[in-house]
């Protein structure tokens, strides 16, 4: 079958390509979602940041089926690295900074403060696939993109192979949301990896393990370096925790190398609790890029377009801001070709991305400081005077700084339609205002 009407094409259906179809179809684009696996699937990477949860809520409401889904609460991080091996924590909420110590847990849960969730990324990736499915998104399953025809830099074509047959189609606009498979960037030949940041990762899940000491116990992630890398501890539920061993090895540990590294790193699990049904797993090629992440008629998102090694927790909320902006820059465009909008969309990415990078570069040098850490962001942010080194940290490891900005460019749009609507430009309706008064 072919189509020769088709708007707008996501490869992947993961949070990149969920969010910006979602996004996409509830301002009235047609798009089709071709997503290769079968949702619910596992996937790492479960330590969210609060300002996607933002823009989650904000754009599909999804804000009460994220607080209902058993997800674990996450108020911050708790690291031990530097050049001490004092831990030193970094939390959402700058009121915990004075009252975390006069808190129990209780008052913690019970009270106003800002938190993100840490998820069982199965669970979460279908949610968000579903709302890009009640938002009018087009989404097969079990659905491959077996070819792509282009010419010059524009897509003109692509085949996809899934449970009803081959499907031709010829869309206006494609989105790369397929994650490390990079679909499109691999057809343009545009990978550039990143030499100094080639980490692999070794991980599974525990059962019945510990928490942090103190009220943030269970509702906080913790990141201890050890001599070969560092481990990531994140609960996903009240008595499942996911635990990663980071390393600059180039194969998998063995279960008796994770092991020994986990109980080296002094967290709170036991051997005996390791699961067996999901097995040790891996992942590598940690950090990438590509050479530019838009063309004439398509984008790439997420870890499709790029990838920062893991220390930060921020690879599912750089693929929800930057999915969501990506929208916005086509819903921008219009009726008109998406270059302009687009070259604007990547040189907002380009400068997320590049933030991170070098704060995760900062992050790997030998003995740093922990206020060596929050002066890296104040700098790599542009932050204002009388914006703390610390808030400055927290304000962009927790994707608020690019989140406000889609808002603001959001609600600029969403102006200019009213104001199209009404037959008046922005520009001439405010003129107009301004003589009556």
């Amino acid at each position: 079958m072919t189509d020769p009407t088709l708007d707008v094409l996501v490869i992947g259906g993961g949070p990149a390509g969920a969010t910006a179809a979602g996004l996409l179809a509830r301002h009235g684009r047609q798009v089709v979602v071709a997503e290769r696996e079968r949702f619910p699937r596992p996937h790492v990477g479960e330590s969210l940041q609060p300002a996607s949860m933002r823009i989650l809520d904000h754009h599909f409401g999804l804000g009460p089926a994220l607080a209902s889904a058993g997800f674990a609460r996450k108020y911050g991080a708790v690291y031990v690295w530097g050049e001490t091996r004092e831990p030193w924590s970094v939390l959402f909420d700058d009121r915990l900074d004075g009252d975390l110590a006069g808190l129990t847990e209780a008052q913690l849960l019970d009270g106003p403060y800002e938190h993100a969730w840490q998820v069982d990324r199965a669970v979460f990736d279908k949610l968000l696939l579903d709302a890009a499915r009640d938002q009018g998104a087009e989404v097969l399953e079990q659905t491959v993109v077996q070819d792509i025809v282009s010419e010059g830099d524009r897509v003109v074509q692509a085949t996809l192979s899934g449970p009803d047959g081959v499907r031709t189609v010829r869309p206006s606009v494609v989105l790369d949301g397929s994650g490390q498979r990079c679909v499109l960037g691999r057809h343009f030949d545009l990978q550039e990896s990143v030499p100094d940041l080639q980490s692999t990762a070794t991980y599974g899940y525990f059962d019945g393990a510990g928490g942090h000491p103190g009220p943030l116990g269970r509702h906080v992630q913790l990141v201890v370096t050890i001599p070969e890398g560092w481990v990531w501890f994140i609960p996903v539920s009240a008595t499942r925790t996911s635990v990663g061993v980071v390393h600059r090895r180039r194969k998998r540990l063995d279960r008796a190398a994770f092991i020994e590294a986990v109980l080296q790193a002094g967290l709170p699990v036991h051997a005996e609790g390791f699961c067996e049904d999901r097995g040790l797993c891996f992942a590598r090629d940690w950090s990438f890029s590509h050479r530019r992440f838009t063309g004439e008629n398509w984008m790439l998102l997420g870890d499709a377009a790029c990838f920062v090694d893991p220390v930060l927790s921020g690879g599912v909320d750089f693929a929800i801001r930057g999915s969501a902006n990506g929208a916005l820059a086509i819903l921008q465009a219009g009726d008109a070709p998406i270059r302009q909008a687009a070259a604007e969309h990547e040189k907002a990415l380009q400068k997320e991305y590049k933030a991170y990078l070098e704060l995760a570069r900062y992050w790997y040098g030998n003995n740093r400081s922990v206020d060596g850490f929050y002066w890296q962001a104040h700098n790599a942010i542009d932050a204002t005077a009388g914006t703390t080194p610390l808030r400055a940290f927290v304000y962009l490891t927790t994707g608020h700084y690019a989140a406000d900005r889609h808002f603001r460019v959001f609600a600029d749009w969403q102006e200019r339609q009213m104001f199209s609507a009404l037959g008046a430009s922005k520009k001439s309706a405010r003129a107009i205002l301004h003589r009556r008064r």
